[in-house]
């Protein structure tokens, strides 16, 4: 007996297939929802303005900034911070000394808890406030920007020792300035 072919057959999808496609962009769209709030709650951008930062940011780079990262640790020595002094002003600026250290500018170069600082930085002109040795206290901070001859920074008395309780936030990604690459910090 030769079996019938029937080319008329229609395929459906049987309701399984629907309801894991169903869960699958559920999923998708809850997981974008949680980005978007922990973004929002979390963190938010910030615009690089001057030359101070440079090589690190350029003037006018976006940047992102995690509002939680102090929440439980504090701020570490080589962070690159953004932090109001002065009252309104916002600067982007690295951590240099932290609570505790001894900092002094001696012959244009950075001395923390007697040892000059290493990497590639210019010789300072001027050493502003930290001329003279400083120990900082609790929840006390120095922060200088990566161009030091061309940054105002804990030298100057509109910015000084950056207290704990002034700093937003950790800027841990910078957007090139095109959009187009991200690099951490």
């Amino acid at each position: 007996m030769a079996k019938e072919f029937s080319f008329r057959k229609k395929k459906r999808f049987s309701s399984q297939v629907l309801h894991r496609i169903a869960l699958y962009l559920g999923g998708c769209l809850a997981a974008a929802l949680l980005g978007a709030v922990l973004v929002a709650v979390f963190g938010y951008t910030a615009t690089n303005v001057g030359v101070s930062m440079e090589s690190s940011l350029v003037h006018g780079q976006q940047v992102l900034v995690n509002r939680a990262a102090y929440l439980i640790f504090s701020p570490r020595r080589g962070d690159v911070v953004i932090f109001k002094a002065g009252g309104t002003h916002t600067y982007i600026k690295r951590i240099v000394a932290v609570p505790g250290d001894t900092v002094q500018i001696l012959n244009g170069y950075l001395y923390v808890n007697g040892e000059q600082e290493s990497g590639d930085y210019e010789k300072m002109a001027d050493a502003g406030l930290l001329a003279d040795e400083i120990t900082l206290g609790e929840d006390e901070y120095i922060v200088l920007g990566d161009n030091r001859n061309n940054s105002e920074d804990s030298r100057a008395s509109s910015v000084g020792i950056v207290e704990k309780s002034q700093i937003s936030g950790k800027v841990w990604l910078a957007l090139s300035y095109n959009g187009s690459r991200m690099k951490t910090l």
